[in-house]
């Protein structure tokens, strides 16, 4: 038996998921509810992006429900899942109790006690107050919901609906709530953070002005930042400001142009190559990561070989790569020229191979140089944290030689580099 008001929340997918679990949390604790280890109530927060998202929720969820048939506990699905397959989800997963989408997060309090599923058209845009689920110093600070960009191969803009920016006094307002709570690493998100300020006649570049007025002793990461939206002037903002972190998040999805134009991502190759000269020009030491895509509809072995020396010509710090995914729904998904599953992993795994040699070759670069490492968990021998160079979950990781107390942000030596981790000495 567990007591009726306890609950347990478990985040699948992005950051901008997280901080939606974070909202819920706290939506449910000023209505008496208490965040517990093993709770009344299991939400899970799925992710639906791809099928590889989609499994992983299917499967969590599954689990969740044969733990949930040994217990009296009550298992509740929302996020993305919900909102992509809606009320077909209860003729699929008869394990679960309550199904919410993602207009009812604000409402979540009077219907977690209820069964069946809750729906609606009205797209979710609340970020804040939420409950932090990360541990200090990092945060993340959505800026924005939904998206317009319209990637033939995208499910999102139908999930979360088109681009609502903030206004940018609440979002000043829950920074400044976050830099007095003691968080020092604020991660800014959204889909596309360089579309921010659409409809409010603002950009960007003007709404971290207005953050960095906030004073205080933190670090700000920009996430997401699309390549067609990365102007001069934010370049400049980035390279002066020291609170900004030298981190350049930029998906790039492909590098040739024919692939570049069926995925609908509205810039080629050579503004790419401008883009990436300007931005090493503009900020020398910058770390640079992107995310591409293998094996899109019809792409060739000549095109996915350009893509190889692209990634080799640049030589991106960090990279993520995914096999397309063919999702109902988008355009992508009535493309001629499906490639078959065994040619997009053997092509990811070659892209892979390839990046662990780059990050190796550019982690070198660091040695025996100074810098500002966040120390996040203890470890044995070592503790656990990551420089700033390197972004939370996705990046690699710092091993940390000497004594640093967790939760603070500390200078440190890099003194061995590996393939994408690192070893530091404080």
């Amino acid at each position: 038996m567990y007591p009726m008001d306890s609950f347990n929340i478990v985040s699948l997918g992005c950051p901008k998921n997280l901080v939606d679990s974070e909202y819920i949390v706290e939506a449910l604790h000023r209505d008496g509810f208490h965040l517990a280890k093993e709770g009344k109530y299991i939400i899970v927060n799925t992710c639906a992006f791809i099928e590889d998202a989609i499994k992983e929720s299917i499967e969590t969820i599954l689990k969740l429900g044969e733990e949930k048939q040994k217990s009296d506990k009550i298992l509740v699905v929302t996020g993305c899942l919900v909102e992509r397959y809606k009320e077909k989800l209860a003729e699929l997963l008869p394990e679960v109790d309550l199904f919410v989408g993602r207009a009812y997060y604000s409402k979540m309090n009077e219907i977690i006690r209820k069964k069946g599923v809750f729906v609606g058209n009205e797209p979710f845009y609340e970020t804040f107050p939420r409950r932090i689920l990360t541990t200090q110093p990092v945060a993340y600070l959505k800026i924005q919901e939904g998206c317009d960009n319209m990637c033939t191969y995208c499910t999102i803009p139908k999930i979360r609906g088109p681009l609502n920016c903030r206004r940018p006094e609440d979002i000043v307002r829950e920074f400044k709530w976050l830099i007095d709570s003691g968080y020092k690493e604020i991660n800014i998100i959204g889909q596309d953070i360089t579309a921010y300020g659409k409809g409010l006649n603002l950009t960007l570049k003007d709404l971290l002005s207005l953050v960095l007025n906030v004073e205080g002793d933190y670090y700000l990461r920009l996430l997401y930042l699309h390549p067609k939206g990365i102007s001069d002037d934010l370049l400049d903002l980035i390279a002066k400001e020291e609170r900004i972190i030298k981190y350049i998040d930029m998906p790039i999805q492909h590098s040739e142009d024919r692939i570049l134009s069926l995925m609908g991502r509205g810039y080629t190759k050579q503004q790419l190559e401008k883009l990436l000269e300007k931005i090493r020009t503009k900020i020398p030491e910058v770390t640079l990561r992107t995310t591409v895509m293998v094996g899109f509809p019809s792409e060739t072995e000549e095109e996915f070989e350009a893509l190889l020396a692209f990634i080799e010509s640049w030589g991106f710090d960090m990279l993520g790569a995914f096999m397309y995914s063919r999702e109902e729904g988008t355009i992508a998904y009535k493309m001629k020229g499906q490639l078959t599953k065994k040619i997009k992993r053997e092509r990811l795994d070659r892209l892979m191979t390839k990046q662990r040699d780059i990050s190796r070759r550019r982690l070198a670069r660091l040695l025996e140089k100074n810098t500002k490492v966040i120390v996040e968990d203890y470890g044995n021998p070592y503790m656990i944290g990551r420089i700033l160079n390197q972004a939370p979950e996705v990046d690699g990781i710092a091993f940390i030689k000497g004594q640093a107390g967790k939760g603070k942000i500390v200078e440190c030596k890099i003194i061995k580099t590996l393939d994408y981790d690192v070893v530091v000495e404080v």
